[in-house]
């Protein structure tokens, strides 16, 4: 094995750098990362991103779900090439993850999530999942992951960017503590219309993509080595260049969520959400 084999390979040299947040006086195991499995719910603008960010911190299992084909209007977002264009994006992906970091575990689902013979493994993913990434920009196949994710109570980290491509939001769903993706109406300063506006977007920014992929990545990467606050709500406004934070709470009249009951046991692998639990009264 020659010199540059030795390092590709030594899980040692790449997480130098990512271990040495520690000596800034927070007190993360690195290690347990590599423990962890995300499931990932699309790779486009979104997901591709996360997907290279987590593979590149060490994640331990990915599992990638989207239905499309790589085409020429995909070429200006990170991770797609020309001579991708026709393969599925699970695919090309997925083998880019390989190449990037051969020491993550690597599952890929092509097909319509909500299909009959995809479902029961998107089912069975988000099951063995400790957290869920939104990279969808299909409102009903959204609505469809965030079902799941109540139903088992699975962190979401849902997340979107407008129409316009020059705003988005970031919102970690915690069921039964803070608003779902069908209550999210709630939302101090919010109109009922926010999460409709991602339904399809017509124009795509690699920047506007990039920011709010990463602050799904970095929220992830706190529940997962339990590190600083969460957040609850954030929104990004491309033309201000301004952020702003709001509170949820589940709706009590909710679809979803309204029959689902929660207490410590149901995150316990999440301490950021056990002091959330800790400081509301759970009905």
């Amino acid at each position: 094995m020659n010199q540059r084999e030795s390092k590709e390979n030594s899980c040692e040299d790449r997480y130098t750098r990512l271990r040495a947040i520690t000596d800034f006086g927070y007190n993360i195991t690195w290690e347990e990362l590599k423990e962890k499995k995300v499931v990932i719910a699309g790779v486009g603008g979104l997901g591709v991103i996360i997907a290279n960010q987590l593979a590149r911190c060490g994640i331990g299992t990915l599992h990638l779900f989207d239905m499309d084909t790589v085409q020429n209007v995909n070429l200006n977002r990170m991770g797609y090439k020309p001579e991708d264009i026709g393969n599925p994006k699970v695919e090309v992906i997925s083998e880019q993850i390989k190449r990037i970091n051969p020491h993550v575990e690597v599952k890929s689902t092509h097909g319509d999530i909500m299909s009959w013979d995809i479902e029961p493994i998107i089912e069975e993913a988000i099951q063995k999942a400790d957290i869920v990434m939104m990279g969808l920009d299909n409102y009903p196949a959204r609505m469809f992951v965030n079902l799941k994710c109540v139903r088992h109570k699975k962190v979401l980290i849902n997340a979107g960017v407008s129409r316009s491509a020059l705003s988005g939001f970031v919102h970690p769903i915690f069921p039964g503590v803070n608003a779902c993706l069908t209550c999210s109406a709630t939302i101090r300063g919010s109109n009922s219309n926010k999460e409709r506006s991602v339904e399809r977007c017509n124009a795509s920014l690699p920047t506007t993509m990039a920011i709010i992929s990463s602050i799904q990545v970095q929220e992830t990467l706190k529940l997962l080595l339990d590190f600083g606050d969460v957040i609850d709500y954030l929104s990004y406004n491309a033309i201000t260049g301004q952020f702003h934070t709001f509170k949820t709470k589940p709706d009590e009249n909710c679809q979803s969520c309204k029959d689902i009951t929660v207490d410590e046991s149901d995150y316990q692998q999440f301490p950021h959400i056990k002091k959330i639990l800790n400081n509301r009264k759970i009905k």
